[in-house]
């Protein structure tokens, strides 16, 4: 189950689905904006997947799409945004559209989503300017194109870079063209050494 959930759906709720795999029930948190493209109870359903492990509790959050799920990876990782709130933020956005209104700093964007205020608002669009590149996620962007920012992509460049010698660009380039962000470290590697040897010839 790492990274990837297929299975029969038993309950669809506003942001919370049960999925059957192989008789074993799970709950899954879905961005409420996702949930129409769900299959309906008894149809098969695959999601990318995010688990959380906290000592009070185990959560899972799914996505139909892998840049949704990269996406919430990004936002849990900026200060003072939890889960419910990333969660809560996809909901209401598309991850081009969160990177459009944190560096357009509009703040009453995100007043709109529940449980964020104005100062939390201007705290958003300060912290994920950074974070989300408008470039990256707007115009129909790929899976991949947000890999360089995933842990997988970014111990590629830093591999690259540091141990075989790569310029910085050139690897963010390999990363964000042919890897993507559900593969494992090594077969991400060998990915984009393939793709730069092939660009060589």
């Amino acid at each position: 189950m790492i990274g990837r959930l297929e299975g029969r759906v038993v309950e669809k709720g506003e942001r919370l689905l049960l999925l059957d795999v192989g008789g074993v029930g799970y709950e899954v948190e879905v961005p409420a904006r996702s949930m129409e493209d769900l299959a309906e109870a008894g149809g098969i359903q695959l999601l990318h997947t995010h688990f959380i492990v906290r000592e009070d509790a185990q959560k899972l959050f799914g996505f139909t799409e892998v840049l949704d799920r990269d996406t919430f990876r990004l936002l849990i990782r900026t200060d003072g945004v939890g889960p419910a709130m990333a969660l809560s933020l996809l909901s209401e956005f598309t991850p081009s559209q969160l990177a459009e209104h944190a560096h357009n700093d509009n703040q009453a964007a995100f007043c709109r989503v529940s449980g964020i205020g104005k100062k939390t608002a201007g705290r958003l669009c300060f912290n994920l300017k950074d974070r989300l590149e408008a470039s990256t996620l707007g115009g129909g962007a790929s899976a991949q194109s947000l890999a360089a920012t995933s842990d997988v992509g970014e111990s590629v460049v830093r591999a690259l870079v540091q141990q075989l010698g790569f310029k910085a660009q050139e690897a963010k380039h390999l990363v964000q063209l042919h890897v993507d962000s559900d593969m494992e470290f090594e077969e991400a590697l060998q990915t984009a050494l393939r793709a730069s040897a092939s660009a060589r010839l």
